[in-house]
């Protein structure tokens, strides 16, 4: 069960990417994360990241600024961890540099681009607060490839590295514990403001029920493939459909539609070709 939108915290994708297009909160949250002066932001219009996206595993709304020097941020909101996390970071910068090629900018117009993660979790298991990386030549460390690209991942739960005391205090709000600052009131205000909008209240449930639904669909594609296998495996024993659906306690009905696609794969069959071929029909 997902939370409801009263519940929500910082820490949330949704409520961090409506926090953020605040402009002064979010100058000053990179300004908090990166420990450097920034003149101004803006919020570029990016056709591969604007729009929530969503699917089976999750839902995300990401939030691109531009610093008055043209330099491109990607904030990431992510409180679970997965093996593929730092194949993403590669993938959002790869979408930022495609973005602007289609608009006509040549290689060397990129602009220099930080994708930044913000996790709830140490991801490097190391302790720090921040682990920033850029390409370098392994055989020589001090000298960088300079392509302008650079992947920093916060660790709200880590204790090394020298930051500032209202970054620590920002990150104890992160992890919901109690924290102290004008700048963490001022996080927690929007939070509030936020909570009181009609219309974010009702994008949040439209979401829900599109995760709602997609996750649904999941299950039964899921459910389907399992059924095919166990009828796939029953053909190659050379039975008939209504011996299958007799032995799985299922419809004579459905059992004969995975048969009948089931032929086109004999004798070998493949379960996960004919579910896809199966649900494409329904």
């Amino acid at each position: 069960m997902g939370k409801t939108f009263d519940e929500l915290t910082i820490a949330d994708d949704f409520m961090f990417s409506k926090v953020m297009l605040n402009k002064k909160l979010a100058k000053h949250f990179l300004e908090v994360i990166l420990d450097c002066k920034i003149q101004s932001i803006s919020y570029p219009i990016y056709e591969h990241f604007i729009d929530i996206r969503y699917d089976a595993k999750s839902i995300r709304l990401d939030v691109i600024l531009e610093d008055d020097t043209h330099t491109v941020y990607n904030l990431e909101m992510q409180t679970t961890t997965h093996p593929g996390l730092t194949k993403r970071s590669r993938y959002y910068q790869d979408l930022i540099d495609l973005d602007l090629l289609q608009k006509g900018a040549n290689y060397n117009e990129l602009n220099h681009s930080l994708v930044i993660f913000i996790c709830t979790f140490d991801l490097f298991e190391k302790d720090h607060y921040i682990y920033r990386f850029r390409n370098v030549c392994r055989e020589i460390p001090e000298l960088e490839l300079e392509d302008g690209t650079e992947k920093i991942f916060v660790n709200t739960t880590g204790h090394l590295g020298n930051v500032t005391e209202e970054f620590k205090q920002v990150m104890r709000m992160f992890n919901g514990l109690i924290a102290e600052g004008n700048f963490v009131e001022e996080l927690q205000q929007e939070v509030d403001r936020v909570k009181l909008s009609k219309d974010w209240r009702r994008e949040y449930m439209k979401l829900h029920v599109l995760l709602d639904d997609t996750k649904r669909e999941g299950i039964i594609q899921g459910e389907l493939l399992a059924l095919t296998k166990q009828v796939c495996r029953k053909l190659q024993k050379q039975k008939t459909p209504h011996e299958i659906a007799e032995d799985l306690d299922e419809s004579l009905e459905k059992i004969q539609q995975i048969c009948d696609i089931a032929k086109e794969y004999a004798p070998d069959y493949d379960p996960e070709a004919i579910c896809t071929q199966l649900l494409s029909s329904m």
